[in-house]
């Protein structure tokens, strides 16, 4: 008698049925199986979405159109030192001009730089 009860037990306790691989799971009340599928697609699309790898990219463009301008604007001191200074003295600065030649450079190969079309 005691084997009979134990083997009823164990076959009834809770912890083999939710072993069970065929049992349908259980709903929260009020929440419909709809309801359940709605809420996992909507986490597989945030855990899956691509948005930082989007603000990845938009903070790279950031970091790159900082630079470019950057490198404008010091080729701009440039350029307005060396216009003041031959105006001023009315003398060429061979080596001030070499460094707006540099600067120029520098700009031209920077990301920012607009490529010229198909001619």
């Amino acid at each position: 008698m005691r084997k009979v009860l134990a083997v009823s037990l164990l076959v009834c306790s809770q912890v083999v049925w939710a072993q069970a691989p065929g049992i349908p799971r259980q709903s929260l009340p009020g929440d419909s199986e709809m309801e359940r599928r709605i809420k996992q697609e909507a986490f597989e699309k945030w855990a899956l979405s691509p948005d930082d790898g989007k603000k990845a990219d938009t903070a790279k463009e950031a970091v790159a159109i900082q630079e470019f301008y950057s490198k404008a604007r010091h080729f701009v001191d440039l350029w307005q030192a060396f216009a003041s200074e031959l105006n001023d003295k009315k003398t060429v600065n061979a080596k001030l001009a070499k460094q707006i030649s540099k600067a120029f450079h520098d700009l031209e190969k920077s990301d920012g730089w607009p490529v010229g079309g198909a001619k």
